[in-house]
């Protein structure tokens, strides 16, 4: 696992040498994602949460997410293991996440349409 600065880990299952674009913001992020807890146990399957959209940095996501989603290029898919605090924190999300519970999310970034209007 690689240490980020916001305080959660993270390792490349696929690693994209090609590609030079990461996300940034206003852009557009297409990824698909399945949550585990710390034992490997399957808390969301990739088919319950469906393909994701994400406006980077202007929608309201898992905070790990946001921060993590920024560190991809396209195709690369990563596994995140977040604290409970980068993740649900202390209220959970109501179903299936409990309270204070770190989780591994293992993300794979589809594509990213990039928003010219935003050159500020």
């Amino acid at each position: 696992y690689i240490s980020s600065t916001k305080g959660y880990w993270y390792y490349y299952q696929t690693k994209n040498t090609t590609e030079t674009t990461k996300p940034k913001k206003g852009d557009i992020a297409f990824y698909d994602y399945e949550i585990k807890d710390l034992e490997g146990n399957i808390i969301y399957t990739q088919e319950e949460l469906k393909p994701q959209q994400y406006v980077v940095d202007k929608q309201n996501i898992m905070m790990g997410l946001r921060d993590g989603i920024k560190l991809m290029q396209k195709g690369e898919k990563v596994t995140f293991l977040f604290p409970s605090n980068m993740a649900f924190g202390y209220h959970g999300d109501n179903h299936k996440i409990g309270t204070n519970e770190p989780l591994i999310c293992t993300v794979t970034l589809n594509d990213i349409k990039t928003n010219n209007s935003e050159l500020k």
